[in-house]
Formats: C-alpha cells, sequence, structure tokens
C-alpha cells in the first residue's frame, strides 16, 4: 500500500508586500486537520516565513525523500500571495521583489514536475491566495485554463481547490481567511464519518460568507469518490474548539466596543439595521470621495524617489485630466467590464472598419436565370477603446517622466490611472520604456501588462502606502533593468 503525504505552506510576513497575518492561523488549522485525521504518512509544515532559498531547498529536499516510495496521495495547502502572469501562477514567498520574482516566488509549472517525479495516484491542490498588489491585467482570464492544463498534463487523478477566481483576491477575517474557515467548518458536518474532497468543495460553494466576498475557482479530474478523511469525534472536537474561541473572541470584542448589543435584547430588524450601518461604515459619500482623492494625488508629489534614480534621472510629475499618452487603455476597460464591483466607470468605444463579403442573388426579369456571388462590402463595428470615470475625480491620471542624465539609458514613463466605488479605490499602474527616433523624437511602448491595486476608499493611510509602495517596485524594476544592461561590466 502507498503513502499519503502532505505539504503545508503558509506566509503570513513580507518584505515588499502586505503582511497577510490570519496565513498564520490558517495553516496551523489545516496543520491541526492533517495530523488530527491519522490519514497521512508524513506531512512538512512550513510557516516561519522562510525565505525563498530556504524554503525551495527544503521543498525539494522533502521531494526527494519520497521518490523511492509509492505515492497514493499528495495533499498541497498554501497559503499567502500569490501572483497570475499570462501562462503560469507564482507561490510569492516572504522575500519576494518584484525585480527578482523568479528567484523569490515558485511558479506552479516548477511545482508540477517536483510532484509529478512522485508519480503520485492522485493529487490534491488547495490554493487560498491574496493577489493584492501582484494581479494583473492580462492574467484576468487565465487561470482556470493555467490549473486544468496542469491538471490534464501532469497528473493522474487531481483535485484543484482555489479560494477565488483570478480577478479577485481572497479575504482574510479576524483571525482566518473565509475560504480556509470554510474548509475547516466542512468538516464538521461530517463527525463520526468519512468525507470526501467533493464534500468539501460543495460545502464551500453553498457557504453564504464565501459568497459574500469571492468566487473559488474549482479544477478536477477524479470520479467524485476520493476521500480527504475520516472525521473522528476527537478532530471534530478540536475543531470546533478552535473556531469556538475564533467566534467567542470577536463577539466579545464587538460587545466590548459597543458595536453590537446583547443578543437577547435585539430584535431581527434592529439586528439587520445594527449590520446595515456597520457595513455602511466603510462606504464613502462624495465629499468623502474627494478627500480620498485628494489624498491619492498629493502623494505623487510627496514621494521621495531613490538616490539611484535621482542620480540618473531628471523625474517629472504630471497629473492630467484625460488619459492622453497612456498606452494599454483597451485592457484596463475590459477588465471594468468584466468586473463585478459596481466601479463608477465605465467603457467607451471606437467604430472599427472591417471587410465582409456580401451575399447577393439577381434573376432576369423573367425570374429565370439565377446567379449569386458575394462582393466585398464596408463594414463597420463597435470596438472597446478605453474607459472613462462617470463620477467626478480631481484628475483623471498620472504620468511620471524618467529623462536620463546620460544618453546611455533609456527614457522611460510611469502611468498611473485608477477607478472607485463608493467603497473600493482600485489603482492601474506600469512602467514603459520610450522608443527612441532621432535625439528628439521618440515614440512610448505598449509592452508591459497593468500592475492592479485595491485598497479601501476610506482608508487613507493605506491609500499612501499602496501608492508609495507601488512606485518602489517600478523603481525597483527599471533599477534591475539598468543593472542588467550592464551585467557584463565591472561595476
Amino acid at each position: 500500500m502507498g503513502k499519503r503525504i502532505a505539504l503545508l505552506i503558509g506566509v503570513s510576513k513580507y518584505e515588499n508586500e502586505s503582511d497577510l497575518p490570519p496565513c498564520k492561523k490558517d495553516i496551523q488549522m489545516i496543520s491541526k486537520i492533517i495530523s488530527g485525521s491519522d490519514s497521512y504518512d508524513d506531512c512538512l509544515t512550513l510557516d516561519s516565513n522562510e525565505k525563498s532559498t530556504t524554503l525551495k531547498a527544503t521543498v525539494a529536499s522533502y521531494i526527494r525523500k519520497h521518490q523511492d516510495d509509492v505515492i497514493d496521495e499528495i495533499f498541497f495547502y498554501y497559503t499567502g500571495h500569490g501572483s497570475s502572469t499570462s501562462d503560469d501562477f507564482l507561490y510569492l514567498f516572504s522575500d519576494f521583489s518584484s525585480s527578482k520574482v523568479e528567484q523569490t516566488s515558485l511558479r506552479n509549472s516548477e511545482f508540477d514536475s517536483m510532484l509529478k517525479s512522485l508519480s503520485p495516484k492522485q493529487t490534491i491542490k488547495v490554493v487560498d491566495a491574496c493577489q493584492a498588489g501582484t494581479e494583473y491585467i492580462k492574467s484576468n482570464k487565465d487561470l482556470r485554463s493555467i490549473f486544468e492544463k496542469s491538471s490534464s498534463e501532469s497528473f493522474k487523478k487531481t483535485y484543484f481547490l482555489f479560494s477565488s477566481s483570478s480577478n479577485q483576491s481572497s479575504v482574510a477575517l479576524e483571525d482566518f481567511s473565509v475560504f480556509t474557515k470554510s474548509f475547516a467548518m466542512s468538516l464538521l458536518n461530517y463527525e463520526g464519518k468519512d468525507i470526501r474532497y467533493r464534500d468539501i468543495m460543495d460545502y464551500i460553494s453553498d457557504d453564504v460568507n464565501v459568497k459574500k466576498y469571492q468566487t473559488p475557482l474549482f479544477i478536477q479530474q477524479a470520479d467524485n469518490t476520493e476521500i480527504f478523511c475520516n472525521v473522528s469525534n476527537e478532530l471534530a472536537s478540536s475543531l470546533r474548539g478552535s473556531l469556538k474561541v475564533e467566534i467567542d473572541t470577536e463577539v466579545s470584542r464587538l460587545r466590548a466596543s459597543g458595536e453590537v448589543e446583547q443578543e437577547a435584547n435585539v430584535s431581527e430588524e434592529e439586528k439587520l439595521i445594527s449590520l446595515i450601518r456597520e457595513k455602511s461604515k466603510s462606504y464613502c459619500n462624495s465629499d468623502q470621495a474627494q478627500e480620498s482623492l485628494e489624498i491619492y494625488f498629493n502623494e505623487f508629489n510627496s514621494f521621495q524617489w531613490s538616490e539611484t534614480v535621482s542620480s540618473l534621472f531628471d523625474v517629472k510629475i504630471k497629473l492630467q485630466q484625460d488619459y492622453s499618452g497612456i498606452t494599454g487603455l483597451t485592457g484596463i476597460a475590459k477588465w471594468i467590464k468584466e468586473s463585478e464591483e459596481n466601479y463608477f466607470a465605465t467603457e467607451t468605444y471606437t467604430q472599427e472598419e472591417y471587410e465582409a463579403k456580401e451575399k447577393i442573388v439577381s434573376e432576369d426579369r423573367f425570374g429565370f436565370n439565377k446567379t449569386t456571388e458575394y462582393r466585398p462590402v464596408t463594414k463597420y463595428r463597435d470596438v472597446i477603446d478605453g474607459f472613462r470615470l462617470t463620477a467626478p475625480s480631481p484628475q483623471q491620471s498620472v504620468i511620471i517622466f524618467f529623462k536620463p542624465k546620460e544618453e546611455v539609458l533609456n527614457w522611460y514613463r510611469l502611468f498611473f490611472t485608477h477607478v472607485f466605488s463608493k467603497s473600493k479605490l482600485t489603482v492601474f499602474c506600469k512602467y514603459e520604456a520610450e522608443t527612441e527616433r532621432s535625439w528628439d523624437k521618440r515614440g512610448i511602448q505598449n509592452q508591459n501588462e497593468w500592475k492592479i491595486l485595491h485598497c479601501g476608499f476610506k482608508e487613507h493611510d493605506k491609500i499612501r502606502v499602496l501608492i508609495g509602495s507601488a512606485i518602489i517596485d517600478i523603481e525597483s524594476e527599471i533599477i534591475g533593468l539598468i543593472k542588467s544592461q550592464f551585467s557584463n561590466d565591472e561595476i
């Protein structure tokens, strides 16, 4: 009989991305489930925010440890930041840097190759990944195809469970991520029984707390009979204890702060009113929105550029009331159209000319000798070419010009634009190099993907941090390009 092994990775602290404190509790909960199930022969848990080199080496060593074993199942659980590219998914580790993407993350395709070396009869991947700060426009429709390809080409039987679709981010509660909590809660319905992976998927799909925030993505290549574990009375009791502590702690906090009243004295109507009022605290009225937008735009002029950038470039910041000079707006417009968020923005269209063939049937005046021919005709159709805001904003976009102080360097432009709803600010940013046609003639490229960042519209401090972090990331990428340009020279 073969072995069942598990690999659990939780990353809660990041050097260059926002920390994810609930991921620590997430991985502890899953570790408790794996050990309490008595269903796995070996389990490796990595939850100390190891550096990329250490973590990848440890994972590789664990895989090598089992290469001579017959593996019936490998169960993988990841909670932390993730990122979709046009053709792959990246697991981001604590020292992740946008200037060292390959070194500080693990590609899903590379991970598949490692797992495939074990020839597992069954492979389970559960990914509770927040993509805040690492979501890209071109990735919107790719997540399903990436993992469907992974499932069909690399493994025999598979269940892949993902916390959210690729245009969403995983959501965290006070202690646990919504998705991981739902995964754990699903087991309580099967105390004393075997629970299938299909049962877990069904529970998460129906969980109103999950549906409130995100849409899980499930991919399977199996027959729905595969068992995750037997939920013993001891395991169920342990889970109830952990989840009850979390629930009681939150209720106590709310009561102590006066955010909710004693349950016995509150009617259903009062509960509804209280809930609506609590939810409304994160929503902006028109004046509050303008205040947040002013803070957003002011942050560009207060940013302190690195010594390297200041030494190599003259930096000029231009706030615009339109989108002139910005490339790639069509991608943003399509993203907005597909988003489920109620943004105050809409796509714009232009007419595109195209050639078609039109069927022409002719006949003589007596109705005989019918002939059919196809003649080329010019037709027009509406195509998306950009977007516009439908609510007031002090500015529409920001362009930051990097004018090189040395002729050997490229010119660069940094682009920022935004959309917002009553509760959410979403920022799109990227940089592009300019193509020099002469000393005074340049064209702007459209080669890079828009990076998408999200923030609560009322969260002024987080808005400031969001802009600062975004500019620092782009600074690092440009400096990385310059370093690679001179990598063969002595520095």
